[in-house]
């Protein structure tokens, strides 16, 4: 690391934390740097610990949590052991939804809490909350799992992204900013053509950021773009994917053309990181001190290798924490400990979170995940939503509020302008309403799927 760059990681940015009043975001890095290489039984103590306090507080303040225990017949005491966990109420995203205001201690301060939403990525955008001090862990958290990919504070980072509310905001403060630490080089996939690729890849041979984070499809379209045109690509150190799936043939063209290996992560709005790879690329390790992770079917807890859906408990959130939450993908334990010598325990790769492109009129290539941010997420009227592309220029919404199809003129006039601001004037658009929407043979809901953009994608 140059002397620059350890003087922006080890002083100038934690004197700007200091004086923001975040230094805590430091103090939870450090302490998961530690803690990643407890010894399983102190690190199951930990966790444990931490889960009854998560328990007995939101049974305390959370009136929906309250009512939630008292209706199953059960106290946070009663959780003795993991199998016990299976008696607490599962929460789903419509209930999240529904009970918004209850799942909220009315007690914490207003002006140390943080509301969010998700992008709808499986199918039904919410709304959260979560408070201060779990805004510094999670951030804490992500700055562990980066590194495990080469990247330190202090040094370039380029994003390939479609979110458009992650990008950065202009203003004073940012500039200022920018003119201190190594900005993000943000490079956004919600459209992308073979001039945009190709900036792309100048931009990133400019910049050269050591480490790349990106959406999973977003990555390996640019990889197979790259090696189908014959340029040469960018090769940075590291190279993190997340939000979609990783296909395994998908890795590896990304890793032959970019020359880096790929360190897959699990993630979400809800939690930040979930898990990670580890160099060792065997399995992801579960963000544990901060996420009690199960693992379920049939209302029982899946035996290593076993595949079920994953639950989540933030056991961090003092304000308003989802306890046993449908996260919405399905994985499995894997058994045994990683050679990298960190006692997390590890997920296998993920099935759930394919999100696919959809082809827009000028054959461009949109990604669903980032339709989903810029569309759904501002349309909560639409319930769940599907996308789905048979045939190039046509689109099918499969709307799942009910087959009568309650919604309004100004609804669907509000869907049109944004489908063609993004797909094109002209695109034709049906819609398809249904009781639900359904899943896949997996269990996972799919928001997008599009023949015309695998077929390109071949």
């Amino acid at each position: 690391m140059s002397i620059y760059k350890s003087f922006v990681k080890h002083i100038l940015k934690p004197l700007d934390l200091w004086q923001s009043g975040d230094y805590a975001e430091i103090t939870y890095w450090k302490e998961f740097e530690k803690t990643q290489y407890l010894q399983r039984d102190e690190l199951n103590a930990l966790v444990w610990q931490r889960l009854r306090n998560s328990l007995e507080r939101a049974y305390r303040n959370i009136p929906y949590y309250k009512a939630s225990f008292d209706r199953a017949g059960i106290v946070p005491s009663d959780i003795k052991t993991g199998e016990d966990m299976l008696h607490v109420p599962m929460l789903s995203k419509q209930e999240l939804q529904t009970n918004l205001d209850e799942l909220v201690n009315p007690n914490y301060p207003a002006k140390l809490l943080i509301r969010d939403k998700t992008g709808g990525s499986t199918g039904t955008p919410v709304q959260y909350f979560y408070d201060r001090k779990r805004h510094l862990s999670r951030h804490g958290g992500a700055m562990r799992h980066d590194r495990w990919a080469g990247h330190e504070d202090g040094q370039r980072f380029a994003c390939l992204w479609g979110a458009a509310r992650d990008l950065p905001m202009p203003g004073w403060k940012q500039k200022l900013r920018s003119m201190i630490y190594p900005k993000t080089l943000i490079l956004n996939t919600i459209n992308m053509t073979s001039e945009i690729m190709l900036d792309f890849n100048r931009q990133l041979k400019k910049y050269h950021p050591p480490v790349i984070l990106a959406y999973a499809n977003a990555l390996a379209l640019f990889a197979r773009f790259l090696k189908n045109s014959g340029e040469t690509a960018y090769h940075p150190k590291g190279i993190i994917t997340s939000a979609e799936v990783l296909r395994p043939e998908d890795r590896i063209v990304i890793e032959e053309v970019m020359c880096a290996p790929v360190f897959n992560r699990l993630g979400c709005r809800e939690f930040s990181v979930i898990a990670s790879e580890c160099e060792k690329h065997n399995g992801m390790h579960i963000m544990a001190e901060g996420l009690y992770i199960e693992i379920v079917k049939d209302g029982r807890h899946c035996a290593d290798g076993e595949r079920g859906e994953i639950i989540v408990t933030d056991m961090l959130n003092e304000a308003g924490p989802l306890i046993r939450y449908r996260l919405g993908d399905t994985a499995s334990w894997m058994d045994g400990t990683c050679s990298c010598g960190r006692s997390l325990p590890r997920i296998d790769q993920l099935e759930g979170r394919v999100t696919d492109f959809i082809v827009g009129m000028d054959n461009q290539l949109c990604s669903g995940a980032a339709l989903t941010v810029l569309i759904i997420s501002t349309m909560p009227s639409l319930g769940q939503i599907q996308i789905i592309q048979e045939e190039w220029g046509k689109i099918l919404y499969r709307v799942g509020c009910g087959k009568d199809g309650t919604l309004s003129k100004s609804d669907f006039d509000l869907l049109r302008e944004k489908t063609e601001l993004y797909l094109g004037k002209g695109i034709g658009i049906d819609y398809e309403f249904v009781d639900n929407i359904p899943h896949e043979a997996s269990g996972k809901y799919i928001f997008s799927k599009s023949k015309i953009a695998e077929e390109m994608m071949k």
